[in-house]
């Protein structure tokens, strides 16, 4: 029991240490990486003599060791690598296999093939068309890929170089190709690392959706990643012998499919972006123009109310004038009648009267008849009877007289029908003259009885 104890103890610390030791080299690795990329050291090389660069291992493998040649002749750079004292790319992260790359001043990286290692040891000869760059080993899942991970284990520094140094501005794409498709490394299989890098490659195409958006390049990947796995698992050496081919071709074409669903789909989403803006801007247009409209249509209506309200005023205001000016007319027919700004004024001249009294003659009382049957019809009107005289006699005498003939005119127009509640009376003498009481005529156009008339149509001038 104590055995079986302390074994399951063991194991727990050993999954502990290993689950650590992965964690801190993840840490690791990014740290490695942010400081490479400030670290870089690029050379612009001249055709001419060959160039020498050593190579010098990262935090993450320290004993790693390199030299290598540059030679640039007919506007193509020859690459010469050999490296030493790499770990194994497993033991980094989910890793098979280690890639050199060509750093341009911009930072872009360029893929120049991988390293074949044995016992730490690879060798890599290649060629690039560029003429200013630093040289960087990645490991990577598999030996196509088109940007670096973050696993740096080598980079270059200057030891005779014909050309000069450049800067680097460091690495302006990544790629955590690992991560989208992690698959263990069993380094004691027996099966090629060939097939591994295909199965990382397809998943890693299908983790950018090349299913969707690179469909006949995913099939052709994994239609030759099957016939791979098949050929791997045949009893005949001839069909074994080339699996590794078909699974190379597996990557290669998995990482197309990868970079083409990647573009189009960048290019779909910028699609879906552009139609939704413009179907956002059609909306928002659509919806000012029908809000446009609206008020378009509510200043028409306000328009058109303003202008039936104002036909409609004009019309009742002509219709008021009409009446007023109707009532005028048959007003003067009767008594002589005026406008002014106290309203309509009939006029009861003083010959109509008594000498010196206040009872109305016949033709007085006739025209105050009609006047009643003209006015009767209008209950809303209000009437004012004033008694004026000329100078002639007293004063009180004179204030006296022309109230007992306002006084009969009222009473008189009472008995024809007009309400009492609708006459006042009120005696003016000689206070308000309309003429001259020098002249024997300015005297008996003083001598007056004026009906103000007020209400009814009167009320609109």
């Amino acid at each position: 029991m104590n055995r079986l104890i302390g074994f399951l103890m063991g194991a727990a610390i050993l999954t502990a240490s290993f689950t650590a030791t992965a964690q801190q080299l993840e840490r690791d690795v990014g740290v490695v990486s942010a400081e490479v990329a400030g670290q870089l050291e690029g050379f612009s090389f001249r055709e001419g003599p060959e160039s020498k660069v050593e190579f010098r291992g990262t935090a993450i493998a320290l004993a790693a060791e390199g030299t290598g040649e540059v030679e640039f002749q007919d506007g193509k750079a020859r690459v010469a690598v050999i490296v030493r004292k790499l770990p194994n790319p497993w033991d980094l992260g989910p890793y098979t296999t280690y890639v050199l790359w060509a750093v341009t001043v911009d930072g872009r990286a360029n893929n120049l093939g991988s390293l074949e290692l044995r016992d730490g040891r690879g060798r890599l000869d290649a060629s690039t068309p560029l003429s200013s760059f630093a040289l960087i080993v990645t490991a990577e899942p598999y030996f196509a890929v088109t940007a670096p991970s973050q696993a740096v284990v080598l980079r270059n520094l200057g030891k005779r170089i014909y050309g000069d140094r450049v800067a680097i501005v460091g690495l302006t794409t990544r790629m955590d190709y690992a991560g989208l498709a992690k698959r263990p490394v069993n380094p004691k299989s027996r099966e090629p690392l060939d097939l591994l890098q295909a199965r990382y490659a397809v998943d890693v195409a299908r983790a950018a959706n090349a299913q969707e958006f690179a469909a006949d390049e995913f099939t052709r990947a994994t239609e030759l990643l099957a016939a791979a796995e098949t050929a791997q698992s045949s009893r005949k050496y001839r069909d074994r012998k080339t699996a590794p081919l078909l699974a190379r071709d597996a990557v290669q074409i998995s990482e197309d499919a990868r970079s083409r669903a990647v573009m189009n789909s960048t290019t779909a989403k910028a699609e879906a972006s552009r139609a939704a803006a413009a179907t956002a801007a059609r909306e928002a247009a659509e919806a000012e123009a029908q809000r446009q409209a609206a008020i378009a249509l509510e200043e028409s209506r306000r328009r058109t109310d303003t202008a039936a309200s104002t036909a409609a005023a004009q019309a009742a205001a002509e219709s008021a004038r009409m009446a007023r000016a109707d009532l005028v007319a048959r007003l003067n027919r009767v008594l002589p009648t005026r406008e002014t700004d106290r309203g309509v004024v009939a006029q009861i001249a003083d010959v109509q009267f008594a000498t010196g009294a206040a009872t109305l003659n016949t033709s007085a009382r006739e025209a105050l008849a009609r006047f009643a049957g003209i006015v009767g019809i209008y209950p809303s009107m209000r009437f004012q009877v004033e008694g004026h005289t000329d100078t002639t006699g007293s004063y009180a005498k004179n204030m006296q007289l022309s109230l007992q003939r306002a006084i009969s005119v009222r009473d008189y127009l009472i008995g024809q029908g007009v309400a009492a509640s609708t006459i006042d009376v009120a005696g003016l003498g000689q206070d308000r003259p309309v003429a001259d009481n020098v002249t024997v005529a300015g005297r008996a156009a003083n001598r007056r009885v004026e009906i103000v008339i007020t209400g009814g149509p009167i009320v609109a001038q």
